[in-house]
């Protein structure tokens, strides 16, 4: 049930992300910063709960649905942190912090979430948008191989004692 799962969540959050985005409203720090944080619940709960299925307790099926998703969940990611529509609400918010009266959280919040969308690439032009999307995809892929490789190594390695005797000496 979770490869269903976190695809609808995944158009969930896109959906509430792009009404986010295009809000007719100017930018605030209530209808763009704090609307942002209460997206994607389904996808939150679905990937959360996976992602610690799929390193402590992992088998085939799951580590094929882990190699579909990750690249999924990569673009996903992206098509949040690379709007230029979503970004120049977060921006709007972002430069007029300091006019907004916005307390202590609020307003670490808002600089959390700025400098998050410049770090995955908010500033780029489209051709570096494009080539970091790219990497984005490759990088999942990889961490996800890579995830995969050492679970495996990690099982090969295991030794199971089932007769007390054999331990003796150590």
């Amino acid at each position: 049930h979770f490869l269903p799962a976190m695809l609808q969540g995944i158009e969930e959050h896109a959906k509430e992300i792009d009404a986010i985005a295009n809000n007719a409203e100017p930018a605030t720090f209530d209808n763009t910063i704090v609307a942002m944080e209460k997206t994607g619940d389904l996808l939150g709960r679905a990937s959360g709960i996976f992602v610690n299925l799929s390193g402590s307790n992992s088998n085939a099926e799951i580590l094929k649905i882990q190699a579909e998703i990750s690249p999924k969940l990569a673009a996903h990611s992206d098509n949040i942190n690379l709007n230029p529509t979503l970004f120049a609400r977060v921006k709007a918010v972002y430069d007029n912090r300091a006019s907004l009266n916005l307390d202590p959280e609020s307003l670490r919040l808002t600089e959390v979430t700025y400098e998050r969308f410049v770090r995955a690439g908010a500033l780029l032009n489209d051709e570096q948008k494009t080539q970091i999307r790219a990497l984005n995809e490759e990088s999942s892929k990889l961490t996800t191989k890579f995830s995969q490789n050492l679970l495996q190594i990690t099982k090969d390695i295991a030794i199971f004692v089932d007769d007390k005797a054999k331990l003796t000496g150590y």
